[in-house]
Parts: C-alpha cells; structure tokens; sequence
C-alpha cells in the first residue's frame, strides 16, 4: 500500500497559539480497500509537548474521538524508539479493515460531550508536524503516506525583558534589545507601547515579530541597569542586566548557548530558524547546533555546515560548527565537538538512525577512538551531562577543554566536583541541551523531556569574532549561569579565570558580582570542597514576617529522566495565619502554587538539581510551627528558631534538601566586592572556583583558577 492509496486530510486551524486548547481532525479516506488488521499510526516528535490522547474522560482535556463508519475500531498510545524521533505514537487498528472511498475520523478535542480541547505544544514552530503511517497485516514495513503540519505561535505577552551588552563605552551608541515573552517564552505579540525609563525616556513600538532593538547611548560610569514598562490596562515590568559603563579599556563580555538542536537531531524548528532565535530574540552573541550524531544524515550534515556558515557574522553573530557525539555511557557518553572552520568531516558514533550507510567505516564507536581521531586536531570537546551522561573515566585534556554544568536537563553540579576531584582543569559552561528550536532561551513547557530553563555561558574576549571566541574558549576564560547575565570576575593578582599557576605563597582571591536579583550567598571551594562561605542576607540582619520554604535535589546523576524529583506536597501552618503566598524559583507554569486557606498551602513541583519554593507572609512568628509534606522529605519546624542563616534538612541517596530562611525586612543588593583566602591551603595542585546564589534561586559558576602551591 502506498501513500497513493490514501488521501489525508487535516481540518482545523492552521495557526494555532502555544499552550492554547485547540479542537483539529485527521480524516483517513480510503482509495482502495483495506484489509483487517491495517493498522495506522499517527506520530509526534520526541521533544513535542502536545497533550496525550485520551478516551476515558470525555468531558476533560485531550479527549480524542476515533470514529471508522460502520466498521470497529481500537486505539492505544505507546512509545515507539524505532520512530525515533518521532516517538509519540498514537496507534489505530482496522480489526475488519475497511471499505474502499470511506473514511476513519480522529476528532481531537472532540466537544461532544464537553471536551474543552486538546493540549497544543508549548514551543513555537513554523511547521509542527504530525507523520501518518500505515502497515497492512501481511507487510512488515510502515509506509509513510502523509505528513501534515500547523503553525505554532507565541500566545500573550506575559512579561517584557531587556537585554544589554555587559560591558559598553561611556558616551558610545550599542542596542539595546527589547523583547516580549508568553507565560512558556516564546516571542509574543504586544500591543501596548513599551516606555523606556530615565535615562533613556523614551517610547518603544513592539512589531509582530516580538522583538527589537533600539540604539541607546550611556554616559556615566558605573555599573547601570536600565528600567521600562508597558501602558496600558495591564502593566509589564523589567529591568535590565547590569552593565559596566567604562572607558573601553579590558576585554568585552559576550554571551551564548553552545548546545542545543533543531530539527536536524531530535529538535523542532529548522536550524536557520534556530540560529535565528539565538541572535534575534534571545538575544545572544554566539551559538553552535549540536545534534546527535547517530541522527544526522549527510545532507543534513552540509545543511548544518552551510547554516552556521550563512548565519556567523564577526561584529554581529558568531556561530561554531558543531555536533554532539552520542555515544552511549558505557562508550564514553556525551561529547560536544566544535570545529573552527565553516567545513569539517563528519565521524558519528554510530548510524543508528542514517538510512545511508555507505559511509560508516567512518564512524568513532568509542570516546578513546574519538580522543585518538582528534588529539592532533585543532578541535574543542565539551562533556556535559545529556541523554547520554559523558563518564568522566576518559579524558583527553588536550580537547576535554569544557564541562557543562548547567542545562534544560539538570543543574549538575556534582558532574563538575566529580571532574575536579580527578583533577581535571576545564573551563565551566552552561547551555540549553534543548530540543524545542529556541537556543539561548529555553523553557521547559510542559516538562515533558526537559526539567529547568536553559543556561548560558559568558566569555570574555577582545571582540566578538570567531577566532576569538576560539581563543577564549580553548583558554577557559569563560563562567556559567542558568540563564542570567550575572557579571562575574574571579582574580588572584594577576590570574583570571582558566588561568595555571604555580605559587609559593597562596594569594588572596578577589571577587566583583553585579547580579539580575539581590546576592544571597557566595561560595568560595577548593576543588570539591567548600572552603568558606559569606550570606549577604545574614549581614546587618532585621526579621520579616516573611518565610522562605525551599526545595532541591536530584533522584539521581544524569540526564533529565534519571535527574527529576518530584516534591508534589503541601505544608501547614498552626499558630498563626498565612496572609500572603508567592512562588518563588519555579521554572514553568505546570509548577504552581496555590493557598488552600490561612493555614495550608499546596504546590506542584519537580526539582533536577535546582531549587524551587513558596515565600509566605505570616501574622506571626513566635508562635507557628510549620510542617512540609512531600514525598522526598516531610519535615517539621518551630518558626521562632529561625535565625539570620537558614535551617537547613538534608539526606543523601538520594541527595535532596529542604531549607527554611526568615528574610530580612531589607533584601541585600545585587552586588559584591570581596575576597576570599585559603586559611589551610595544601600543597599540590588545587582547583578555586566560587559560586554565586541570588535570592531568586538563580545561581553562576567562575571557571576555577588552577594553582599549583609549592611546598
């Protein structure tokens, strides 16, 4: 049977809003006879966080209908890996076939008996698409007959961000980039004029596409954030990231994610669609595609070479050629390759998914061949923790040059201690891993496959080309985030960050923070271990009314599935009254919070190494006790024994934690100027990092400088 054989039509809105209840039908007609037993499957991509098909609740959200006529019919949903990526699979068998020019129906959303609809993806993209196939009951092979797709849009504008560069001249024009955002960060259609506050005092017009970018010119020193807001009905608010205003002396700061995919791999969106978002909406200065090797056909391989090529712009928009070696964990796992020219060969670790295998004596199948392959070669690895978690028992120093810490996956901080304690010296960096097409802003949606929102990484370089991204990053002068652009300088005298030295005398190590939210705690380590620790918000202290209740932890190490906890619970507040609830760190509408009276509180949440809270306004302290229930840990506590510094419950296996702080009337600022000294410094060769937390869970990561200390 072929896709000549059938006729398949989509009837529906062509255009339909992220994360909207839409109703659509598939109609099947039948040009020939169909045997019994045909079976049909209809399929969405891996990453696609569309609702799962249902039929036991007609009544609620994605109820499908599956009508053939007169004939009967049965469906189920399954997994389907060797789709992939079209993994989603919804299957429908014909058990006595059916007649020829009739048609078999799937109503999603199906309003009959009161479905409101069916659940649409989060993620924009320009052509979703749904793959129909068929398999006669004689044949072994499914037959692709049609491939239907609609188009994803961004819904209401729920917040404003300005994004401007860290460091620029005093009295030198740069753009400032102005963006609208839907509740799941997709670029989204604004109305309402958008006011830029003193010192720019002017009016912005956001057009269709959700973004633009405004020549602004700054003329005192310092370190300045700038402020705007909607007019209108309803009111949008934003402050800028911190920027340096200086004299132009010392290297710039520029911003990216060096790890996600598109449509080519396992993702959504074209990859000029990618590139696009990254430099336009996102807002970012440099980017890399990296899609899994094994999925990667040659053509899409010259695509991925001419896109990176047609979009990287020096002065505008850098772009590093690139794929992720997918090798399986017990092959070494995970590894990010970045290739300095616009061409390089390809060598996957397998082609598991490329229909031509004419070429597959190419391929590297073990992390030690791909060390072996590239260790002559001009060629950057970054090790992170994906689908496939690099192990970190093999490592090539002369490539091994990055490790990611933070990603849409996980915050996996224990993948950079466990580095450190082999004595690895490799320059930390954050991304997205995303598969939803929208490098440098990612968002989790519906959490389907991924858990937090996206990190970025920063780089210092004298400007913004290609070999000097190149440069930087093979010399480690780089930190991470999970996706703020907190400005960070780690010094011990003259060594920065990715520096080696060797010293008789430990120096004293300087740090200058400029965060997006007041700092909360900054963490000094050597190698695994942390040395010492300050807490702005425990400096001058004076209690609030107001407590923090939060969660973290990971159900394991590894990617998004093996990382997720869920900490769905509640707590309880007795002698005295909840007056007020807020979230506070969560990374999705799909967590929430809701008061159930003066006393209770429940919430929805999943944690994968980051953290995620309620903040409650209390009538009163001495007298309440709280109790936290959840799954992972159930805790009860005194409110009155809170002091300056938090109260903190932890386990391990696995490791998770609950901490409960009483904020200060008066939150600290969003900046540090410190330093920090070893006081029992070994000899030997020793990793200094710090790590910097601010009071909206948001965290940043120094490259460590690497010292070695003469006995």
């Amino acid at each position: 049977m072929s896709a000549a054989g059938f006729r398949v039509r989509y009837e529906g809105d062509p255009v339909l809003a992220a994360g909207s209840l839409a109703r659509f039908a598939l109609i099947l007609e039948a040009r020939a006879p169909l045997p019994p037993g045909t079976q049909i499957g209809i399929a969405r991509r891996w990453p696609s966080d569309w609702g799962t098909p249902q039929s036991s609740d007609p009544a609620a959200v994605d109820y499908v209908a599956v009508d053939a006529g007169d004939e009967p019919v049965r469906w189920w949903t399954a997994r389907r890996h060797a789709w992939h990526p079209f993994d989603h699979v919804l299957f429908v068998e014909l058990p006595h076939g059916m007649r020829a020019d009739t048609a078999c129906t799937l109503r999603f959303g199906d309003p009959s008996w009161g479905s409101p609809g069916f659940t649409v993806q989060t993620f924009i993209e320009e052509e979703s698409p749904l793959l129909v196939r068929v398999r006669l009951p004689e044949a072994d092979a499914w037959v692709e007959i049609a491939r239907p797709t609609v188009r994803i849009e961004g819904a209401e504008a729920h917040a404003i961000v300005l994004t401007a560069p860290s460091r620029v001249n005093a009295g030198e024009s740069f753009e400032l980039q102005v963006r609208a955002e839907d509740i799941w960060g997709n670029p989204a259609r604004l109305d309402a004029p958008i006011v830029l506050e003193p010192p720019l005092a002017r009016e912005v017009v956001m057009p269709s596409c959700g973004w633009t970018r405004v020549a602004v010119t700054l003329h005192a020193r310092g370190v300045q954030r700038l402020h705007a807001h909607t007019q209108g009905a309803r009111t949008l608010r934003a402050t800028s990231n911190p920027i340096a205003v200086g004299d132009g002396a010392g290297p710039r700061l520029y911003w990216g994610d060096l790890h996600a995919q598109s449509v080519i791999g396992c993702g959504a969106r074209s990859i000029d669609a990618y590139y696009r978002h990254a430099r336009d909406f996102a807002g970012t200065d440099f980017a890399s595609h990296q899609a899994n090797c094994f999925l990667v056909s040659n053509a899409e391989w010259r695509e991925t070479q001419a896109s990176a090529k047609r979009h990287g712009e020096d002065g505008r928009f850098v772009t590093l050629l690139g794929v992720e070696w997918s090798g399986a964990s017990a092959v070494g796992g995970d590894h990010n390759l970045y290739f300095p020219g616009d061409e390089a060969p390809l060598h996957r670790c397998s082609h598991e998914f490329v229909a031509d295998k004419s070429d597959a004596d190419a391929d590297l199948p073990h992390v030690t061949q791909l060390h072996d392959h590239y260790r002559a070669s001009d060629t950057l690895v970054a090790v992170h923790v994906g689908g496939r978690t690099a192990d970190l028992r093999w490592h090539e120093p002369s490539l091994d040059r990055l490790l990611e810490v933070h990603s849409t996956h996980a915050t996996s901080e224990w993948f950079l201690h466990d580095a450190l304690r082999r004595g690895y010296r490799m320059g930390v960096v954050a991304g997205s891993d995303s598969v939803d097409g929208r490098p440098g802003a990612s968002h989790p949606g519906h959490m389907g496959v991924r858990n937090v929102r996206g990190g970025l990484t920063a780089v210092e370089m004298p400007a913004l080309t290609r070999g000097a991204l190149w440069d930087a990053l093979k010399s480690r002068r780089c930190y991470a985030t999970t996706g703020e652009r907190i400005l960070l300088e780690f010094r011990a005298g003259d060594a920065r960050m990715g520096d080696e030295v060797r010293v008789s005398h430990l120096p004293a190590f300087e740090i200058d923070v400029e965060g997006t939210a007041p700092i909360e705690t900054i963490d000094f380590y050597r190698d695994d271990h942390r040395v010492a620790s300050v807490d702005r918000m425990a400096d001058r202290y004076s209690p609030s009314r107001s407590v923090r209740v939060a969660w973290s932890g990971a159900s394991a190490p590894g990617n998004w599935q093996r990382a997720r906890m869920c900490w769905d619970g509640g707590l309880r507040v007795d002698g005295a009254r909840v007056l007020g609830v807020q979230e506070w760190a969560l990374d999705t509408p799909d967590e929430n919070v809701r008061a159930l009276d003066d006393s209770r509180v429940a919430w929805r949440s999943i944690t994968a190494g980051d953290w995620d809270g309620v903040v409650l306004e209390l009538d009163a302290i001495e007298s309440a006790r709280l109790t936290f229930v959840t799954e992972p840990m159930t805790v009860r506590a005194a409110l009155r024994d809170l002091g300056a510094t938090p109260t903190v419950f932890e386990a391990d296996s696995p490791q998770r934690r609950v901490e409960l702080r009483r904020l200060p009337e008066v939150m600290p600022s969003m900046a540090w100027r410190g330093a920090f000294r070893d006081e029992a410094p070994q000899a030997g060769s020793h990793a200094y990092w710090i790590r910097v937390r601010q009071a909206d869970g948001a965290l940043a990561w120094s490259t460590p400088i690497f010292v070695t200390l003469e006995p």
